[in-house]
């Protein structure tokens, strides 16, 4: 490990996976610990994507966004959900002006590989099928993420 990281491992929690819900819990409580975040600036939408089965997703638009970003929490794969990203999610939005397609795709252990992968291309689908009804540019539209979501980001860039 490099050195100069070595050094921030004891601020890092750890997390124990052996009891997902319990991991959830604790992630959400950390999460709505984080100041809220300003959405004076954005619309944001709670939508279901068609899909087998549905998924949803909070979709955060700023005025006059043409791209879009379909995002992806973190959590290895086990913990975060829509409400844990909202804060992300929305800085995200108000900082780069693109549509943010934040989406709450099955998470494991309930949901094994590739859930996950099959919902996150299930909303990147739809993104570019609907993208005249979400005001946005087809040939405009990113995937993103942090920590598992950025591993599903480059697995779902990889699929389309």
């Amino acid at each position: 490990m490099n050195p100069e990281l070595e050094a921030f491992l004891p601020l890092i929690p750890r997390v124990e996976l052996t009891d997902p819900v319990a991991a959830r819990a604790n992630y959400a409580k950390a999460a709505a610990a984080r100041p809220a975040p300003d959405l004076a600036d954005l619309e944001v939408e709670d939508r279901m994507v068609p899909a087998d089965p549905d998924v949803v997703v909070r979709i955060y638009r700023p005025r006059q966004a043409q791209g879009a970003i379909v995002w992806l929490h973190g959590g290895g794969f086990v913990m975060g959900d829509l409400d844990t990203e909202h804060l992300w999610a929305a800085r995200l939005a108000d900082g780069s002006g693109a549509v943010v397609i934040s989406v709450g795709y099955r998470r494991a252990p309930e949901h094994r590989f590739p859930a996950a992968l099959d919902d996150v291309y299930a909303v990147l689908s739809w993104a570019d099928e609907h993208a005249a009804e979400l005001g946005i540019d087809a040939g405009r539209i990113a995937v993103g993420g942090h920590s598992a979501g950025g591993g599903l980001a480059a697995a779902v860039a990889l699929r389309a």
